[in-house]
């Protein structure tokens, strides 16, 4: 990785929450080869889980992977399921930048904009497969106890609500909030489903995303959002 992608990543990890959780020393005064040492841990056990399941590593082969001791290896997380918030956290905060560069001004209808997004994250995944592993995968860590993985999920309803109401005359937020989150729950679901049958997001189950979330969000949406006027 680039130096400026190592830096985005410190950064990153330095200012989440997540961050208290993940490793027991503070990110702030990190010295160069400290910062090295802990992206070669993530990158470890990121090339481990392309061949392996996550449940299966442990944080030697992970240190042995990243050519880190393994008492150093301690200076940066606590352990095997930090290393791995980490990267679903890394992960989540990538797919939410990649997803806010679909524009809604190139679709006509809402139901356009919404299955680009849908299929944009499906291209992620099959572009990059450790990211559906760390979401989707049996046994894998989680964000339990933490508002880590809720406060994502509203940063996705935010910026489909905001792309929304940019192009259309849409409910007042406070109103379609509970129904977005709904949505992108029932898309979770499918995406799980798919991931835990075929190892992947298979075409068939986009396709049932795409009609599934549509189909509910009709219940709530008119066909045709009034445009606003220009």
């Amino acid at each position: 990785m680039s130096e400026n992608r190592d830096d985005k990543i410190e950064d990153v990890l330095v200012d989440s929450e997540l961050a208290k959780k993940l490793v027991p020393n503070k990110f702030k005064f990190t010295s160069q080869q400290g910062r090295a040492r802990r992206q070669k841990l993530l990158m470890g056990a990121k090339k481990l889980s392309e061949t392996q399941s996550i449940n299966d590593i442990t944080l030697a082969a992970v240190c042995e992977e990243a050519g880190i001791p393994r008492a150093s290896a301690y200076h940066f997380f606590p352990n095997i399921e930090a290393i791995f918030l980490a990267l679903r956290f890394l992960n989540a905060i990538e797919i939410l930048e990649i997803l806010t560069t679909v524009e809604i001004v190139d679709y006509d209808r809402w139901q356009g904009y919404l299955t680009a997004l849908i299929d944009r994250c499906v291209h992620i995944f099959h572009e990059d497969e450790t990211k559906a592993k760390l979401i989707y995968g049996t046994n894998t860590p989680d964000f339990e106890g933490d508002s880590f993985g809720e406060d994502m999920d509203h940063q996705v309803v935010e910026l489909v609500y905001k792309r929304l109401a940019e192009r259309y005359e849409v409910p007042k937020f406070e109103d379609i909030q509970d129904v977005l989150l709904v949505t992108y729950s029932i898309i979770n679901a499918i995406f799980t489903v798919s991931y835990r049958r075929h190892e992947s997001i298979t075409e068939k189950y986009l396709q049932e995303a795409n009609t599934a979330s549509i189909a509910y969000l009709r219940c709530y949406l008119p066909e045709k959002l009034p445009r606003k006027n220009r």
